[in-house]
């Protein structure tokens, strides 16, 4: 054993709001890879009600890793630390045959704000299909063409302000400024309070 490691095993976004002092984050799902780095430690794992830190010991079992449970009582005790953070959600539908410019220019746009004091991480998303069951529409959807091409861009910030400071950045709204080249409707943006 080369020391102790108290794992967090709830998501990154939890994580920032609020987690032990010196505890590391690693979600339940991503355990298995991770399991040579948890075979060196004296591993402990929490999270806030039990249930994950739970599956989470299934699966270190399962890997045959050793570990301490900390349940919520105890961990509520320690010392925690924390981080404000908001997401800022970009819905925005492409021009056809506009997408590989538009993902270009939207990389351009995290890699400008990547460095930025209170960025805290962002994703891209496509539109890649619809549930049936999920969305109660009868039949399968596992063939349906989506047009115009639609993507979220997700950004987490420390908060508004600074999400707003970071529009600007000379790189960034230089990039900015030429998305509507790509654009079949001009994209809107919604603040959300991350929960989990």
């Amino acid at each position: 054993m080369t020391g102790k490691l108290i794992v967090d095993v709830r998501s990154r976004e939890e994580f920032v709001m609020g987690h032990v002092k010196g505890s590391v984050n690693i979600p339940h799902y991503d355990l298995e890879y991770w399991q040579d780095l948890l075979r060196e430690r004296e591993v402990s794992i929490y999270c806030n009600t039990g249930h994950r830190s739970e599956l989470a010991g299934r699966k270190l079992e399962a890997f045959g890793i050793p570990f301490t449970l900390i349940n919520p009582e105890e961990a509520e005790v320690m010392e925690w630390t924390s981080k404000p953070m908001v997401c800022a959600a970009n819905y925005v539908e492409i021009k056809p045959d506009q997408e590989n410019e538009f993902i270009e220019k939207a990389m351009q746009l995290c890699r400008a704000t990547e460095a930025y004091d209170g960025f805290l991480g962002s994703k891209v998303l496509r539109l890649s299909g619809v549930s049936a069951v999920g969305s109660c529409i009868p039949g399968d959807t596992s063939d349906l063409d989506f047009q115009p091409v639609k993507f979220i861009l997700l950004t987490f910030w420390e908060s508004k302000e600074v999400h707003e400071r970071s529009h600007r950045i000379p790189e960034f709204e230089e990039v900015f400024n030429r998305l509507p080249e790509n654009l079949s409707k001009m994209p809107y943006e919604e603040f959300y309070e991350v929960m989990k």
